[in-house]
């Protein structure tokens, strides 16, 4: 009975511990589009008359979410679709 409620312990434990993964796919260009708007925006954004806090803040939120992008991606060639005789 004790190892048995071990066990139901450690699942749970570990059922908190792991991490979800969410695959989103983009077409290359796709994904170029929204590379250049990001970087518009930290452009605009720099340029603007916000208080440098949030600027800041801004600045960094978009640099995070683009080194995640820089290390996640990668090209899925099985979506590459063959050229068409």
């Amino acid at each position: 009975m004790k190892k048995l409620f071990a066990l139901i312990a450690v699942l749970a434990l570990m059922s908190f511990a792991a991490e979800r993964y969410i695959a989103v796919k983009f077409t290359e260009p796709q994904l170029n589009y929204h590379w250049k708007n990001l970087e518009s925006v930290k452009k605009l954004v720099d340029e603007s008359n916000l208080p440098h806090a949030q600027v800041k803040f801004i600045l960094k939120s978009i640099d995070s979410l683009q080194n995640d992008i820089k290390k996640t991606a990668r090209l899925d060639s099985a979506a590459v679709s063959s050229p068409k005789k």
